[in-house]
């Protein structure tokens, strides 16, 4: 297990979930960057947070950790707007784009700082450079490192506290794929010992791999608060199905509105129906099925899908 033995009490409410928006709206002048955005990230998954540049992603992170005040609603950590925690980190970890170190500090000396100004105990600092597996690295000036350990003293940094919700802000950004696989298991475990992970990420691939809840939101509003099968079912473009009566099936269901396009000898492809009212209309034909099967979309093009979104062209 990652997490330390003698983990600090709980100190989010009973019942709550790690993360929640209610009503949250936040305007700068005349323009609206969140609007009536409501949504919450269960403790125990990992909740992707999606939306294109200027949807409002970073705002309401920023909303969540106290450095912007809402224009109204609220936005809770456990359950408690950040300023009026006493001890913060025990709460709450953010993973930001930097650690926020001096290039001429190590490693192990940036969390030393770290710790003793939010009072944990020094003996935290070894704890979590063995977390992150950079304990081979902490005396190293921390300009040195790469993007891959800087990334991981980051985190390093956030789990000081050992906080039940962590905030991720796009964590697989300019990784390797040995980096990307990392911190995949890593916000596994984290969420497997019943911890909040929110993560926002443009890498849609990636939430896809790991996110167990997708909140989606577009200008500013809430698009979709779902599980990510949930809206990988809603998002399934059509029904493949196989039936030694291909051609009757594809004339009856061709007749009650369906899009049928022939894959193979015994094999459909059939949009516009969906595979309860094909299953229905083939009962009624009385044309046997030999597979009858939602074909799933990917996250990406359910969220194009959602937020009638364009193709972003290898934006990041």
């Amino acid at each position: 297990m990652r997490s330390t033995p003698n983990r600090p009490q709980a100190i989010s409410t009973p019942g709550t979930h790690g993360v929640e928006c209610h009503a949250l709206t936040k305007r700068f002048g005349d323009v609206t960057a969140v609007d009536s955005l409501s949504f919450a990230a269960p403790m125990g998954m990992v909740t992707g947070f999606v939306g294109a540049n200027g949807a409002g992603k970073t705002t309401t992170m920023r909303m969540l950790l106290g450095l912007a005040e809402p224009t109204s609603g609220s936005a809770l950590i456990g359950g408690h707007r950040l300023r009026d925690v006493t001890q913060p980190r025990r709460l709450v970890g953010p993973v930001l784009d930097s650690p926020g170190a001096h290039p001429g500090q190590s490693g192990r000396a940036h969390l030393r700082v770290q710790a003793a100004a939010a009072g944990i105990p020094d003996s935290r600092v070894d704890h979590v450079l063995d977390l992150v597996n950079l304990t081979y690295a902490a005396n190293r000036r921390s300009g040195a490192y790469s993007l891959g350990m800087r990334q991981r003293l980051s985190i390093a940094t956030a789990m000081l506290g050992d906080p039940e919700v962590i905030l991720f802000d796009e964590p697989t950004k300019g990784l390797d794929p040995p980096g990307i696989i990392w911190l995949r298991d890593f916000m596994r475990d984290l969420a497997d010992e019943g911890r909040c992970v929110f993560v926002s990420s443009h890498n849609l691939g990636e939430l896809e791999a790991i996110a167990d809840r997708v909140v989606m939101i577009d200008r500013g509003r809430l698009v979709a608060d779902a599980t990510l099968d949930d809206l990988l079912t809603q998002g399934a473009s059509a029904v493949m199905v196989s039936t030694p009566h291909a051609e009757r099936l594809a004339a009856a269901l061709t007749l009650r509105g369906g899009h049928v396009e022939d894959v193979g000898p015994e094999d459909l492809r059939v949009s516009r129906l969906d595979s309860l009212a094909i299953g229905e209309i083939a009962l009624e034909e009385r044309i046997a099925l030999r597979a009858l099967t939602d074909e799933r979309t990917d996250l990406e093009v359910v969220y194009q899908h959602l937020t009638k979104a364009q193709p972003r062209g290898g934006q990041s």
